[in-house]
Formats: structure tokens, C-alpha cells, sequence
């Protein structure tokens, strides 16, 4: 999806790879994502609202792109970590609405959440959350995921967050009695949305 940022299993990258043969349009997305910090989208020197997410995938490619992603970075967990269990293996949806300014009047514009189920039972240890952080950070960087918060650090008790700059999407991964791996998607339109501007 347009940068949206990492390479998942099926090679969705979201940001500097792609679902196969996605690499203009990647390209496409971090062009328009550089354009946007120079003007405001009511000058005309730069693209308006509408046209930078025109360059993105659609809502329906990038949805694909994040469920691969929580599932390659789901596997990752499960192997530096054995022992957790995921009342629900496969990621989905779990709630999407109106996108933040400057899209939020883009008609047919949306974003969504992502996560595995409610998470896993039981906690990663200590003694390997790094090595597993670590780990999910090979994908999430390769991916255009480069802004790693750390949200809580200590004894029995871990969660970060690592964001996409470009986009705004942030997966963020925690871990205390259960464990959670979620993804805020970034804004993209529908496919079929229609070809105005701004509402």
C-alpha cells in the first residue's frame, strides 16, 4: 500500500514493498507523502486531499497488506515466544471510521484497526521481549515502521509502539498477564469511491 511501511509475509509492504508488482505505485505513495509537507491543499501547489490518497492502494488492498503483516509479525512472536495462546489465530478488522484532518473530508476516505483477536493468554518474559522486539523490528523497518516509542518498560510489564512517519499508521505491541499485537491503519479511499474533491 502506499507506504504505509513493512514487508509482510506475502510481500505486501506498505511501504517500500508491496503486494507483488506494487513497487510504482509504493513509489507513487511516498511521493505524494514528501509533496504533502511542502503546501497546503487549498494553495494548488501541491496535490489536494483527494489526490494524495488517489496515489495510495485502495482501502480493500492496503486491509490485505495490514492482515498479512499482523500475521507474519504473529509468527514471529509465537517463535520467540512459544507457549501463548490466541484464543483467534487469524487477524482482523476490529473497527474502521473517518479519517483525521487533512483527509477528513475526503469523501469515501477511511481507516481501520487490526489486531489478533482480544490477544494472546499469557505474557512474553522478560528474558526475551528484546530479542522479540527486535525481531518484529526486521519486518516493521523494512516496511517503512522506523518510530519505536516505548510506552512501558519494566519487570513483567512491556508495550511499544512503532509508527510509520509517512502514513501515521503504528503497530503496538505489549505484553503483562496477556499479550496484544495491534495495527492503526493509515487513511485510504474505497475502491469505486467517487472522483470529486473534498465534501
Amino acid at each position: 500500500m502506499a507506504r504505509l511501511g513493512w514487508r509482510p509475509v506475502n510481500g505486501f509492504r506498505g511501504g517500500r514493498r508491496a503486494w507483488p508488482g506494487a513497487g510504482a505505485l509504493l513509489a507513487a505513495v511516498a511521493l505524494a507523502a514528501v509533496t504533502a509537507l511542502t503546501g497546503c491543499s487549498t494553495t494548488g501547489d501541491t496535490m489536494d486531499a483527494r489526490e494524495q490518497l488517489a496515489q495510495r492502494p485502495s482501502f480493500e488492498q492496503a486491509e490485505q497488506g495490514y492482515l498479512a503483516l499482523l500475521a507474519d509479525l504473529k509468527r514471529i512472536v509465537d517463535e520467540k515466544a512459544p507457549g501463548l495462546d490466541w484464543p483467534s489465530d487469524q487477524p482482523a478488522q476490529r473497527s474502521r471510521g473517518g479519517c483525521s484532518a487533512p483527509f477528513d473530508r475526503v469523501e469515501g476516505a477511511e481507516n481501520a484497526n487490526y489486531s489478533i483477536g482480544r490477544g494472546a493468554h499469557g505474557a512474553v518474559g522478560d528474558a526475551v521481549w528484546q530479542q522479540t522486539v527486535d525481531a518484529l523490528l526486521v519486518p516493521l523497518t523494512a516496511q517503512g515502521f522506523t518510530e519505536v516509542t516505548v510506552l512501558q518498560d519494566q519487570p513483567g510489564a512491556h508495550e511499544i509502539s512503532v509508527g510509520d512517519p509517512d502514513t501515521g499508521a503504528r503497530v503496538v505491541f505489549g505484553t503483562k498477564v496477556g499479550t496484544v499485537l495491534s495495527l492503526y491503519g493509515a487513511c485510504f479511499l474505497h475502491e469505486g469511491s467517487p472522483a470529486g474533491s473534498t465534501t
